[in-house]
């Protein structure tokens, strides 16, 4: 389904964190593991006491999955980007799912918008920018069963990366606190600049639901290894 992409913003990094885990086990309890692929992009900071969590959330899970180093970004977009492309030639809608989670684009600088964009590139046989092959895979992936899953810190890290057309392909949107005018710009409220520290909202422009929420913690040990040990062992 075409939009069906989900965009996170908002500098909590944490509730974020408890979102994207949340999403990656419902997916996992959803789906059996011939169905879906997860490739898993984190950006988490060095320092930060949840580095590696979400890494270790996709390892613990009986599904196929990559953990995309920071040097295979170009060759693992390239790859999802050709997958899209060869679903799209042979009209083909019911391969197993792809889900590429990014967690902290305001890092992945091999994704922002690259500055030809804007101007004419005399190199017509350049091979194609891991920018281009991103926006792409969001834009006609959904309709294939290739699906994208990002959080950035604030809206000016989205736009650095993505066009205005290209972030009407995220249907679904979480936003944490913000300012009014950032809440504007992606949910057409400012309603986000009224939201407390743990709290968000869940906006959906095609089913028109706009629902605010806790967002969950990050998983613990204790919880992530019952929830390992059941989908391994239905």
């Amino acid at each position: 389904q075409s939009g069906a992409n989900l965009l996170l913003v908002g500098q909590q990094d944490v509730g974020a964190l408890g979102v994207i885990n949340a999403v990656l086990v419902s997916l996992a309890a959803q789906l059996d593991r011939q169905s879906a692929r997860f490739f898993i992009l984190e950006g988490s900071a060095a320092d930060s006491p949840h580095a590696g969590q979400l890494q270790k959330v996709a390892s613990a899970l009986p599904h196929e999955h990559r953990n995309v180093e920071w040097r295979a970004v170009p060759e693992v977009i390239s790859e999802i980007a050709a997958e899209v492309q060869n679903r799209i030639q042979a009209d083909q809608h019911d391969a197993p799912a792809r889900y590429l989670f990014i967690y902290g684009l305001q890092r992945y600088r091999i994704l922002r918008r690259q500055e030809e964009e804007f101007g004419f590139s005399m190199d017509q046989e350049a091979a194609p920018k891991p920018d281009k092959q991103f926006a792409e895979i969001i834009r006609e992936g959904p309709p294939v069963g290739v699906h994208v899953i990002v959080w950035a810190d604030t809206l000016s890290a989205v736009e650095r990366t993505l066009n205005r057309q290209t972030i009407r392909e995220f249907d679904n949107r979480v936003l944490f606190q913000m300012g009014a005018a950032d809440s504007s710009n992606l949910i057409d409220s400012p309603l986000a600049n009224q939201l407390g520290f743990h709290r968000a909202l869940f906006f959906s422009e095609e089913q028109g639901l706009l629902e605010k929420f806790r967002p969950y913690a990050p998983l613990t040990e204790d919880w992530l290894a019952e929830i390992a040990s059941k989908l391994n062992h239905p």
